[in-house]
């Protein structure tokens, strides 16, 4: 991790060295010289005063008239069944295309025994302001300025699909390879950025049909922001992320990654690992909420084992005496494939759902619960355009 060996004022000046992109939107976070990684075990701070709480994150960092670059939305719902909604402006593996060209993939799964799979492309559009938004034709994604909720609305073949989310989007974990927001790799200009509101809560809605049916949805959402101002480096051979959610009757622990393999062997691990204590009887409303650990290439603070061929994902973080010495675990299985996206430029991206359990410390005592979540990998061409 070269970058992190430079002193701070070093590390200050090469900010002015970062592309302009990221000062695209006001209030942006990406590119900024970050702190050393958090480690909190004790749990005494609040989750938004060590993570992003600027919902203009969010907003699209490339701009839509731009001559190169792309930028990339993936929402998923875990719950009635799962969803897949990926909105993008230019492509990945397309040096030449146009930010402007929007496209949405749809995957809504075993709706009645159907699956529904379609690309809705067209100008993506965003508005900022109380209300934040990013739409293709009437396909939409809002939140607001607080970063409290977000909707989602898609009319595709004949259904409709509306979700609503409400305190679910409080912070947003950032990788920070050489202490920088967002940035997910060392090497080669441009680099890439990429980050995740912190999930909340259930979000809950409706799914018309064709025939006229209204399937009521509860499910756990969560969203993963990437973007670059070129087609995806040549150096950068694969990425993966997830998002897991391991419930225990008390609380709710939230635990995000991201894997990043350069073609010179490097590879990061970036992790986040929170807790969402509920107020009695609800799932939507926390009585207080809590970052433990915010890390980048840390293997003292974060031990993460992927195993594909397996379908295993194993990842532990260390307790303290504040804990009894108790750790936390999540040992997670993916299943068979959710949905599989090609970009134009020939890279694939591959959705699997995840399961499996979780152990944690709550009031000095070892505490398991159920896991749910989303694992996506995406795996460059053979031939990367630059």
């Amino acid at each position: 991790m070269p970058l992190g060996w430079f002193s701070r004022v070093s590390a200050l000046a090469a900010v002015a060295c970062l592309p302009s992109v990221l000062a695209f939107q006001p209030g942006s976070d990406y590119g900024y010289y970050k702190t050393t990684n958090l480690y909190n075990c004790t749990g005494s701070f609040k989750t938004s005063n060590v993570t992003v709480p600027n919902s203009a994150d969010t907003l699209p960092q490339i701009q839509p008239l731009s001559t190169s670059g792309w930028e990339q939305w993936d929402f998923f719902s875990h719950g009635t069944f799962p969803i897949i909604l990926r909105w993008t402006q230019g492509d990945q593996t397309q040096s030449n295309a146009s930010p402007a060209v929007g496209k949405i993939d749809v995957a809504i799964l075993n709706v009645n025994g159907t699956n529904v799979r379609s690309t809705l492309t067209g100008p993506l559009t965003y508005q900022s302001g109380d209300v934040n938004e990013i739409s293709i034709g009437t396909q939409s994604f809002k939140w607001d300025s607080a970063a409290q909720w977000f909707n989602v609305t898609l009319r595709v073949d004949g259904y409709t699909l509306v979700l609503n989310t409400f305190s679910a989007m409080l912070d947003s974990f950032h990788p920070d390879v050489g202490y920088y927001n967002g940035l997910l790799s060392t090497v080669g200009d441009p680099g890439v950025y990429g980050s995740v509101p912190v999930p909340r809560g259930h979000s809950v809605g409706y799914l018309a049909t064709p025939d006229h049916q209204n399937i009521s949805l509860d499910a756990l959402t969560t969203l993963r922001h990437t973007f670059s101002q070129k087609a995806l480096p040549p150096y950068i051979n694969k990425y993966s992320s997830a998002v897991a959610w391991g419930y225990s009757t008390s609380f709710y622990d939230s635990h995000i990654f991201y894997q990043i393999q350069e073609s010179n062997g490097t590879v990061h691990d970036a992790a986040y690992l929170g807790r969402a204590i509920p107020v009695p009887g609800s799932t939507n409303t926390f009585e207080s909420t809590s970052v433990t650990y915010a890390v980048t290439d840390d293997a003292a603070l974060y031990q993460l084992s992927v195993n594909p061929a397996k379908g295993t994902i194993n990842a532990t973080l260390p307790g303290c005496s504040a804990t009894n010495n108790i750790s936390w675990a999540f040992n997670l299985v993916t299943a068979a494939s959710l949905a599989n996206f090609t970009d134009l430029g020939g890279g694939v991206t591959k959705y699997y759902s995840l399961n499996g359990s979780t152990s944690g410390p709550f009031n000095g005592s070892v505490r398991t619960g159920f896991v749910a979540g989303v694992f996506q990998l995406y795996e460059a061409p053979t031939d990367q355009s630059s």
